[in-house]
């Protein structure tokens, strides 16, 4: 492999007289173009974007202080459905009644589990727990079993219930903090 990189290295000196460091820059910086075009590059199955996208900023800058006009305004042109970058983040805006509805009762399934984030994610491996797990069968069970345990605990309303003895709790606890 190392004989290999030599031989290109040489042989592209041969044809252009350039020095050992600018080709070792040109080289690094085309290795850094193409790593980032593959890792920033647009998912196929998305609406249309409106042009004008900063690569970092995305369309922050063009949604300025009055977002609901610029939104407004694409709508007229991209139609119900495209794509904003906000920053780093892809999002899909939704416009009109009919397609909101559609998306949010019709498909709610599609659209009922929580977005991914950093801390989403952190916690992908153990995902035991109900704030941070994604919507499906499992989640459902576990909000029944905890819902079921908190109302065996003490947590319900009327007779059998604690509240007295927790606002009994707290008041001690208040005198004791003063």
């Amino acid at each position: 492999m190392a004989g290999a990189v030599q031989w290109i290295a040489e042989f592209v000196q041969e044809i252009l007289p350039i020095s050992w460091l600018t080709l070792q820059t040109f080289l690094v910086f085309s290795a850094t173009f193409l790593l980032a075009a593959a890792l920033l590059k647009r998912p196929g199955n998305l609406p249309p974007y409106p042009a004008g996208r900063v690569p970092v900023v995305g369309h922050l800058l063009a949604l300025r202080r009055a977002p609901h006009l610029k939104l407004t305004a694409w709508r007229r042109q991209y139609g119900d459905v495209f794509t904003v970058r906000m920053g780093m983040e892809d999002v899909v805006v939704l416009n009109g009644y009919t397609t909101v509805k559609d998306a949010l009762v019709d498909r709610s399934q599609l659209f009922a589990s929580r977005p991914t984030t950093f801390v989403n994610n952190a916690k992908k491996k153990s995902q035991k727990g109900i704030i941070f797990a994604p919507w499906g069968t499992p989640l459902r069970q576990r909000k029944k079993f905890a819902s079921t345990a908190l109302k065996n605990l003490g947590m319900k309303v009327g007779r059998g219930s604690i509240e007295e003895k927790i606002r009994e709790e707290a008041t001690c606890l208040r005198n004791r903090v003063r």
